[in-house]
């Protein structure tokens, strides 16, 4: 369960779902047992509309602060979205496409902005 308000959730592979709430985590659940979480990220800001990519099965959490984290399912961080084309407001919104070659990661934010990102990743 949430402290506060659960502002997003989405499906990932099988049975899991992703959820992210005001209260500054993010949450993978098994929807076989949806009593206890089977991991939690605590991050420095709440998480807004989070995306799972399917193909690398890893989260992308836009976060109040201007940031963009990726973390894998089981709550361990992977490299930083590059940073020389950071939004300069609150990042609404985040959404993998895995079969684009050069622009994987695509994120909306209150600063008005679009913006493509390929972030590299490795399928385990």
């Amino acid at each position: 369960m949430y402290a506060i308000s659960v502002t997003s959730v989405v499906f990932s592979s099988g049975d899991r779902i992703v959820s992210g709430g005001d209260d500054r985590t993010v949450k993978v659940w098994d929807l076989r047992n949806m009593r206890s979480s089977i991991s939690t990220i605590r991050l420095s800001s709440p998480a807004n509309r989070l995306s799972v990519s399917h193909a690398h099965g890893v989260i992308a959490i836009p976060l109040d602060n201007r940031h963009v984290r990726i973390y894998d399912m089981a709550g361990n961080r992977l490299p930083r979205v590059p940073n020389r084309r950071c939004h300069s407001r609150m990042v609404s919104c985040a959404a993998w496409a895995d079969d684009h070659p050069r622009c994987n990661l695509i994120t909306c934010g209150f600063d008005k902005g679009v913006s493509g990102w390929k972030v590299t990743l490795t399928k385990e």
